[in-house]
């Protein structure tokens, strides 16, 4: 690659990317205010610039390193070089500045944005980019084989998707750092050393990510590969599973994900919501499958799941919450469900009486579901619910189609 590379700031993020592009072989211009901190990346083809004009004015492509608070700062200096003819393609790493805000600033501006994480510093990076409205393929192509120098990149053809990605790969490592220190705690207190069990949670991880990587089954199929009937894993799982392990993951994702839509002002109006759901189990307990659509503003959405081993019940409750979780922002919603079990604890007041009895059920009564109970309950504190009970089987359209819905997702996955 011939062209000439610019960095303006050069921080944590910004010298893991240095790092990694300088193997392209291209020539970089660093602007750093604190010029000490760069010394390390300093060689014959990575040189600093005294200032962001050069920056501008000798690079064919520029990377805005700088903090989101200092970002409008940066452009404002961009702008004032108006004796300068080049235009370079800017590549942009700060958290929470749509696109728009840098192509008001910068009128035709060849913008594009990219979320890396912390492995980037190790070059096993995962990126997420999206393009302006000004860049071409060609240097979109461009700006992906550039990131791929410090891991994988995918492209995001919507700038509000870069929300969910930035809660995936950005937020997820925290997220397995979290996991990875419960197993070393755990090996630590059945006296295995610190440095052994570190290796070993640690090893497992890393052998576990690429060995999904490199195979064409399913993650439920990679799980059952190792789950002998009556053996030692199967046992955890069940415990993953009745805890809900997956949801809570869920939860911590999108947590992430509306954060994220805050900080970049991306929430779009969610005011009034209707949401159809239902579940199904075959043998009751059996396998299980759930449905909703939600509909807002005439536009429909469907979200399916399945279960191997459930209830009708729990089904039920699964399918209103994770219609619930689609919603980024508080509404008003609207939840239709022909489970008189969901519609009377939110109506006649049970759950209430759950929590304030420390969730049980009359003196020592243990609550089915009970983790999905307080999820929902959280749902119903955070968006301002209306639970109405539908007849099932009946003329209702949406009911109907979310029952064929969860039957359907119960085919598609029963083995």
């Amino acid at each position: 690659m011939n062209k000439v590379l610019g960095f303006i700031g050069a921080g944590n993020m910004g010298s893991s990317l240095i790092r990694g592009i300088k193997e392209s072989g291209s020539k970089i211009l660093i602007y750093e205010k604190y010029r000490d901190k760069v010394k390390s990346l300093i060689d014959k083809n990575t040189l600093l610039a005294d200032s962001i004009e050069e920056v501008i004015a000798k690079c064919d492509i520029v990377f805005l390193c700088v903090k989101p608070d200092t970002m409008e700062e940066v452009l404002d200096s961009i702008l004032d070089l108006k004796e300068i003819s080049n235009k370079p393609l800017y590549i942009t790493i700060a958290a929470g500045k749509l696109i728009n805000f840098y192509e008001n600033k910068i009128k035709e501006g060849r913008f594009i944005r990219v979320m890396p994480n912390m492995p980037a510093s190790i070059k096993k990076g995962m990126s997420s980019i999206c393009k302006g409205n000004y860049v071409s393929k060609e240097e979109l192509d461009e700006a992906v084989k550039l990131l791929d120098f410090v891991g994988k990149t995918i492209v995001v053809q919507n700038e509000s998707d870069m929300n969910i990605t930035t809660a995936v790969a950005g937020s997820g490592p925290a997220f397995v750092f979290m996991f990875i220190k419960a197993l070393e705690d755990i090996a630590i207190k059945y006296n295995i050393s610190r440095d052994d069990a570190r290796i070993m949670a640690c090893q497992m991880v890393l052998g576990s990510a690429e060995y999904a990587l490199n195979q064409k089954d399913s993650l439920e199929d990679l799980i059952k590969s190792i789950c002998s009937p009556n053996g030692t894993t199967i046992e955890g799982v069940n415990v993953l599973n009745s805890e809900n392990f997956e949801l809570i993951v869920q939860k911590a994702v999108l947590a992430a994900k509306n954060r994220s839509a805050q900080m970049s002002k991306d929430e779009k109006s969610c005011t009034n919501v209707e949401i159809y759901t239902d579940g199904a189990c075959i043998n009751n307990p059996g396998p299980g499958g759930y449905a909703a659509i939600l509909i807002h503003n005439g536009i429909e959405k469907e979200i399916t799941g399945y279960k191997e081993k459930a209830t009708n019940n729990e089904m039920e409750l699964m399918a209103a919450l994770q219609g619930l979780m689609q919603l980024n922002k508080s509404c008003e919603v609207k939840l239709y469900s022909d489970s008189a079990y969901l519609i009377n604890a939110f109506n006649q007041k049970w759950i209430d009486s759950w929590k304030n009895n420390g969730w049980k059920r009359g003196r020592n009564d243990e609550i089915k579901n009970l983790q999905l109970w307080k999820l929902l309950y959280e749902m119903n504190i955070k968006h301002s619910i209306t639970w109405i009970k539908v007849k099932g089987h009946s003329d209702n359209e949406y009911n109907n189609r979310c029952d064929k819905l969860a039957n359907k997702a119960i085919k598609e996955n029963k083995i």
